[in-house]
């Protein structure tokens, strides 16, 4: 199905559910509880999976390595992650790094993606539409309740000039 402004949602199979079941348990396809159910951040290797929500502009993102020490990611630049000048949209900067940052974060534990305190995006250089990326996210520091990570955005590959850097905080709530 298509959702607002063309873009393709992902819909979950939830059988004969009544719709406000339905609505809540759409949350249980995001990228986060995924890795959660499997106990395995590998899960989220291969196409990004949104469940479709603010994140489902990304959904060309590739995620190609995860482990305790990075995650890697790649994406090309389309009209859905533009701005009017035809280049990669601060918003859509912003997004990449919640979402790159959270899942370096479950590269280390599966169970904790944390909630935003923090994130700050330093804008470098323009991507035009067509142009691939690739994204890099690190743990910086990772405590008993805060994470600290850092993503990097880059044209082409790990050597290509950086397009955005950011920083993304998360706390851990006890449950």
């Amino acid at each position: 199905p298509v959702g607002p402004m063309g873009v393709a949602r992902l819909t979950c199979s939830f059988g004969r559910l009544p719709k406000s079941t339905v609505a809540a348990s759409h949350r249980h396809c995001s990228f986060i509880s995924r890795a959660k159910r499997a106990g395995d951040p590998a899960a989220l290797l291969g196409p990004f999976v949104s469940a479709g929500r603010y994140d489902s502009c990304l959904s060309g993102l590739v995620c190609t390595r995860i482990d305790e020490r990075l995650v890697t990611c790649n994406v090309t630049v389309t009209d859905a992650l533009a701005n009017n000048y035809g280049t990669l949209h601060g918003g859509a900067i912003s997004t990449m790094v919640d979402v790159v940052g959270t899942m370096a974060l479950l590269g280390k534990d599966p169970s904790r993606a944390g909630v935003s305190i923090e994130m700050n995006q330093t804008f470098l250089s323009a991507a035009p539409v067509g142009e691939p990326l690739q994204l890099t996210g690190r743990v910086l520091r990772y405590g008993r309740t805060l994470g600290f990570t850092e993503v990097e955005i880059r044209k082409g590959g790990e050597e290509g000039p950086l397009v955005a850097v950011g920083r993304h905080t998360k706390m851990f709530p006890s449950n």
